[in-house]
């Protein structure tokens, strides 16, 4: 009976020693003096584990300090630490740009969230309106327009082997001009009455970007600079470009470990291109923390839905946590990066995350690691 103890034992030994040896160790700049510190660590290394993941930049406010936390490697041909500088996609959470650039014409007296947005459109689309009920500035960033999520409003897949979506997505998107989009739009019939059904939509997105150039009359890319990179000193945030990439910015892949293809293009800047670090971020976080600043303050507001079950106030997602505070989140996703922000204005407190990698479990589990960093 003892010999079968401690044989058990020493297999039960073996196993856990081999598990441990077998555990992938990462690159990380992170120094493990402090209780944050350890929690990071201990929180990432699950996500990290999974063999198909590559880098992940993590900044953090808690009670107003910031932190930053790299992990992994920029690409997978070579091991580069990420760094506070490194440019990731940030996918739709570029969204929430272009939400506060809406606020922020709200109080500027440029327009109201209840315009019809026919009045800043330079043709006649009558099909913009269900049973005379029109598509509004705020259905856009609310996602009750009832648009289709993208333009073209077609099936461009077909048949076609899973693997190569990416691929024929990107083919298609080099070559869909602001003209097409514009032309395609006429062709949209909505099959809901706006202000009814929430869903994510590209379209409206990209389209409240084109009605903010009108509003300002200027383009998207400056009014990125006048309202967000220049005041907060966002050096490493671009709205990217056909085919000019920061210069530092990660290599994007997805779960089978493929490089895929950068969303560059010019249908979507607005919605899903602008690229940033975790350091940048911070800043940005900061700023939208601050509610004492009318746009944000207006940004933040429940516009649809129910505190309960996670509102949508101006392209974020505003839920009420357990104590009855709240949190304001958005996600993103793109061919080749994850990303997912969350704040907490109550405490001054906040996190990005920002992944060069997506599969279909990344965005979850970015999420669930944001809350154990960051408990709710």
């Amino acid at each position: 009976m003892k010999k079968t103890f401690l044989l058990v034992s020493f297999l039960a030994y073996i196993l856990i020693s081999s598990a441990q040896t077998n555990q992938r160790k990462f690159p990380t700049d992170n120094l493990l003096k402090t209780e944050l510190d350890s929690l990071v660590d201990q929180s990432v290394s699950t996500f990290m584990n999974n063999s198909s993941r590559v880098g992940l930049s993590i900044g953090i406010i808690k009670n107003g300090k910031q932190y930053i936390y790299n992990y992994g490697s920029t690409q997978k041909e070579q091991s580069v630490l990420p760094t506070g500088n490194t440019v990731y996609e940030l996918a739709s959470i570029t969204k929430t740009f272009g939400a506060t650039l809406l606020a922020q014409a709200v109080l500027d007296k440029k327009v109201t969230l209840n315009d019809d947005i026919r009045q800043y459109l330079k043709e006649a689309y009558p099909n913009l309106n269900y049973k005379g009920t029109p598509v509004t500035l705020l259905n856009l960033v609310n996602l009750t327009s009832g648009l289709p999520n993208w333009m073209p409003d077609k099936d461009i897949f077909g048949t076609a082997d899973p693997d190569s979506i990416p691929y024929i997505l990107d083919a298609v998107h080099q070559r869909y001009s602001r003209q097409d989009f514009y032309r395609d739009l006429h062709e949209v019939t909505l099959k809901a009455e706006p202000g009814t059904v929430a869903r994510h939509c590209n379209t409206a997105a990209q389209l409240l970007g084109y009605i903010m150039e009108g509003v300002y009359k200027d383009s998207y890319e400056k009014l990125l600079k006048i309202h967000f990179t220049d005041p907060l000193k966002m050096k490493n945030t671009f709205l990217i470009k056909p085919g000019k990439y920061p210069a530092l910015m990660a290599k994007g892949y997805d779960g089978k470990g493929r490089l895929m293809p950068v969303i560059d293009w010019e249908d979507l800047q607005v919605a899903a291109s602008i690229a940033s670090s975790s350091s940048d971020m911070l800043k940005y976080m900061a700023f939208q923390l601050n509610e004492t600043n009318p746009a944000v303050k207006l940004s933040h507001q429940p516009t649809f839905g129910k505190l309960e079950e996670g509102a949508i106030a101006l392209n974020w997602k505003v839920r009420k946590t357990e104590d009855s505070k709240r949190s304001i989140s958005h996600t993103g996703g793109s061919l080749g990066f994850s990303s997912y922000m969350v704040l907490y204005p109550e405490s001054n407190s906040g996190i990005v995350l920002l992944s060069n990698e997506v599969d279909q479990d990344t965005q979850n589990e970015l999420i669930a690691l944001a809350n154990k960093i960051l408990k709710p």
